[in-house]
């Protein structure tokens, strides 16, 4: 395997946190397994520099083979999937990239994607495999069409219908012996009728007879500030 960087540019001057003087797309390229991927996107957000939203880019042999492939058996598949996996990756995807010392968390975060295998693109994305881009490690993860709490727009969901997504989320997390430590709102995507959690770096594990206590007080602290945001955004409650 070829092991020189692969990077992201653009053709506009940005900050490291995504502020463009004029809006422009990153163009980036990563490898996974023996893949090189190009894609274009942007920033998911300022607050999240190491996050970037992409859109793949594939020319005319590219869809060719990815038109071809659903035709061999399924052991080949399988077998060229493992080895090429960018063939099978949506045209969208997340690129989340391993921040400066943060190595124990990008672990654990891949750790809990492997142990969490069966509720991916239910409660949690997809996590598609551990990329290299800009020399740095990623992992390639599914997009999720969902909202973030605080960037909802009118009817908002009640208080207690968010409690309620929660505990079930958390249950199912629970259900593996594992608690969500980062109680932070833009942690959560509200989808339809479910929250998938998509920040897995603090996850960790706890003993059953804890579970449920720990359980209890993180949704109520999170419902608590999904409160005072509904109340900023309307005066309903």
């Amino acid at each position: 395997m070829d092991d020189r960087p692969l990077s992201s540019s653009s053709g506009s001057s940005m900050s490291a946190y995504g502020d463009l003087d004029e809006p422009a797309l990153l163009s980036v390229k990563f490898r996974l397994g023996y893949s090189t991927v190009s894609a274009i996107g942007d920033w998911n957000d300022s607050e999240h520099p190491n996050v970037l939203r992409l859109s793949i880019l594939r020319n005319s042999f590219d869809h060719a083979i990815i038109s071809f492939l659903p035709r061999l058996p399924l052991a080949i598949q399988t077998l060229v999937r493992s080895i090429f996996p960018g063939y099978f990756l949506p045209s969208r995807i997340i690129l989340k990239k391993l921040k400066p010392n943060w190595d124990d968390e990008f672990n654990n975060e891949k750790r809990m994607y492997e142990r969490l295998q069966v509720l991916q693109g239910h409660l949690i994305p997809r996590c598609y495999g551990e990329a290299r881009c800009d020399n740095t490690r990623a992992l390639v993860l599914s997009e999720i069409d969902g909202v973030e709490p605080f960037n909802q727009k009118s009817p908002y969901l009640q208080p207690d219908e968010f409690q309620r997504q929660l505990e079930t989320a958390f249950g199912e997390l629970g259900a593996f012996g594992l608690v969500y430590g980062d109680l932070k709102l833009d942690n959560f995507l509200i989808v339809e009728d479910r929250i998938v959690i998509l920040d897995l770096e603090s996850v960790s594990e706890e003993k059953l007879d804890e579970i449920e206590y720990i359980t209890w007080t993180h949704v109520a602290h999170l419902k608590r500030m999904y409160e005072g945001h509904v109340r900023g955004l309307s005066c309903d409650w």
